[in-house]
């Protein structure tokens, strides 16, 4: 294993800034650089500007136990500590979401710097914070005054990655906290979408129904008037900053479940939450305790947002896993020959809303300009000039209160079931499987997230925009999502599959991960063992593969995809189970993983792209 000195030189020097290490510096020297870096954790600090005395608490782990007299003085604490510890990430974080990566990476990171600019929100601000909490604006600028003031504290002593590459940090501002870059890539469906027209372009629309099929089952219909021919990875490669293709979602997932007292060794309910996030260094998570006025919740959230994502207060506890609601569209939009900033809407071209803006750029001796665009759909987020179309994202982003995981700010301070349910009103991004236990003994699973209605088709496909048959008519009522409360099964439990209550009738999304890990988890709960913390630990480190019952996963050190050839041989290839030995083709939803990711990439080299 390297030492972390060693790893911090590597990281820098993938991002192109080792130019700024200096040659000579060693292992110990930056060692020793770091650790008189590192912020103050003890002792006490003058903050100007507080309106009482905060104490903070570091227990064993290094968390942050924030107890504040005021509701403004504990948010602004929540972002000094979090730029205590992770300033550098928040820094990162803050160039990713306004689109200033360019700043420090240089030209490759412009065409993600301009998709960023155009994800912003651009409406009604005093709307946009008041959708998270009725004081979200007073407490995302608390949060923000604590970032800032953290800044300045230690300009004469920034953290290690500062120094060695000669990057300032820049004050934030509120609106730092609801950029979408962040929410963006925890909603879904424009990379299926793409994936699926490659496909049925390649291997027309019955093979892609039977190799592919969504969940629950739809027909796929190309619409009249797309032509297939174009759509490719590039549309979205600046959606993620390289030219990859668009995959489909690969061999991962989120657990969580909750058992309520009659089936667990306490007699009161126990809640498990496996959100799997990469494992990173510094962590995507970030754990706090808030105790003021209103506030005693403990857990974890995104470093640099206020409140707590994950977690529990005095009275309730919560936890989360993906819900495939389909919260994006791509529309198809005709250009004007003569005009490539008009397209056609009901039967006329009409201008598009064009802005201009200019990106800083590391080495270059002058911002580079970008132009931006805009249809009724929404952001163009790629155009093809020589067929005359330009690509709109209609996405939940451009709505108010669409930033990723804000509105935890309600979500914290409930303290029943009752008002659990209105917090998740205010949810929107990223739509979410969430189990519920109370101390009272009570259990519940609600699903959260903004759910765009559409009529007569099923966002599937990119569709043609000039004609308006294919809109969205608003969005479902958060009462109208799927949800369970205290059930006869005396246990819920999500794992990113399709959870759909029997009878339910709205559309909500097509592409849920397979079932095998719901399926083990509610085989388990089920059996009327009670459940202890430890049995729910061991629960969810479960491995094993169950062929008669078509559940497994990818062979540990692999990858699990396999070309097609390999899949024609592979597929009589025993495998050992709990069930005993049997071939592949009993192993349906591997062999179906397998299949898609092998079509996916002879789609991806059809366009050209290397995976």
């Amino acid at each position: 294993m390297r030492s972390p000195s060693v790893a911090l030189l590597a990281f820098l020097a993938e991002l192109a800034f080792v130019s700024s290490v200096p040659a000579a510096l060693s292992a110990d020297d930056l060692q020793a650089r770091a650790r008189n870096a590192l912020a103050q954790t003890a002792g006490e600090i003058s903050v100007p500007g507080l309106r009482r005395p905060v104490k903070v608490l570091r227990d064993s782990w290094g968390v942050a136990h924030i107890y504040a007299e005021t509701q403004s003085d504990l948010f602004f604490t929540q972002g000094f500590v979090a730029a205590q510890d992770r300033l550098w990430q928040l820094d990162l974080w803050r160039r990713v979401g306004e689109g200033k990566l360019a700043e420090v990476l240089g030209p490759r990171a412009v065409q993600r710097d301009r998709f960023a600019r155009l994800l912003r929100y651009r409406g009604d601000m005093n709307k946009e914070f008041a959708s998270y909490a009725p004081d979200g604006r007073e407490i995302i600028e608390s949060f923000v005054r604590g970032v800032n003031f953290f800044i300045e504290f230690s300009r004469d002593r920034l953290p290690i990655e500062f120094q060695l590459t000669g990057i300032k940090p820049e004050p934030w501002t509120p609106a730092v906290c609801v950029t979408r870059m962040a929410g963006y890539i925890m909603t879904r469906n424009a990379g299926m979408e793409v994936a699926r027209a490659r496909l049925i372009r390649e291997l027309g629309v019955k093979t892609v129904e039977e190799l592919v099929p969504t969940d629950p089952y739809r027909p796929l219909e190309v619409p009249s008037g797309l032509d297939l021919e174009g759509i490719d990875a590039r549309i979205l490669a600046n959606a993620t900053g390289a030219g990859a293709a668009s995959r489909f979602d690969p061999l991962d997932g989120s657990n969580n479940w909750v058992v309520d007292g009659t089936r667990t060794t306490t007699g009161k309910p126990l809640l498990a939450s496996d959100p799997h996030r990469p494992i990173m260094l510094p962590s995507l998570r970030y754990m706090v305790h808030l105790v003021g006025p209103g506030w005693n919740v403990i857990g974890s959230g995104e470093p640099a947002l206020p409140g707590v994502a994950i977690g529990h207060n005095e009275r309730i506890g919560w936890g989360i896993t993906i819900y495939g609601i389909d919260q994006q569209d791509l529309y198809v939009e005709e250009t004007n020959p003569d005009n490539p900033d008009e397209y056609r809407r009901r039967g006329r071209w009409v201008p598009m809303r064009v802005e201009r803006e200019h990106i800083k750029v590391k080495g270059a001796a002058q911002p580079v300009e970008v132009t931006l665009k805009f249809t009724a759909h929404g952001p163009v987020i790629y155009e093809d000039a020589n067929r005359h179309r330009a690509y709109a994202l209609r996405w939940v982003g451009s709505e108010p209160g669409s930033a990723g995981y804000l509105a935890s700010l309600s979500v914290g301070r409930a303290r029943n079931w009752k008002e659990f349910e209105r917090a998740l009103q205010r949810w929107k991004v990223p739509s979410l499987n969430f189990v519920y236990g109370d101390v009272d003994g009570n259990i519940g699973w609600h699903v959260g997230g903004l759910a765009p209605v559409r009529k007569g088709w099923f966002g599937l496909l990119p569709v043609p925009g000039a004609e308006g048959r294919y809109e969205w008519r608003g969005f479902l009522r958060a009462t109208q999502l799927p949800h369970s409360y205290n059930p006869a099964s005396h246990f819920l439990a999500s794992a990113n599959n399709k959870l759909i209550p029997p009878g339910y009738r709205q559309e909500l999304g097509y592409d849920f991960a397979a079932p095998f890990r719901y399926q083990r988890i509610e085989e388990v709960l089920g059996a009327g063992t009670r459940q202890s913390e430890a049995a729910s630990v061991a629960v969810g480190r479960r491995v094993l593969s169950e062929p008669n019952d078509e559940r497994s996963f990818h062979e540990p050190g692999r990858d699990g995809f396999h070309s097609v050839p390999e899949l024609t041989q592979r597929s009589e290839e025993p495998i050992q189970g709990r069930g005993g030995t049997r071939p592949y083709q009993f192993m349906g939803h591997r062999h179906g993983f397998e299949t898609k990711e092998a079509f996916h990439g002879l789609a991806a080299r059809r366009d050209g792209l290397a995976l």
